[in-house]
């Protein structure tokens, strides 16, 4: 699975914005909001690191001939 960055700067956005909205409005629904999309962006990253540990892993079986031990 690839990183999909512009996604991910999206929900960013839409957390930056959603934030604002909710300062200047002083309406609190909008924070909910706000941290969903952190919450979001924040399960990407988790997956991206997931597949990277696993791929070092790989490369280091390989690399150490530890295959499968």
């Amino acid at each position: 699975m690839t990183f999909d960055k512009r996604a991910f700067d999206s929900l960013l956005e839409q957390a930056w914005r959603h934030a604002d909205q909710a300062a200047t409005l002083n309406d609190p629904t909008l924070y909910r909001e706000a941290f969903m999309a952190m919450c979001q962006a924040m399960a990407m990253l988790s997956e991206e690191a997931e597949d990277w540990r696993e791929q070092v892993a790989r490369a280091t079986e390989e690399y150490t001939r530890t295959e499968g031990i």
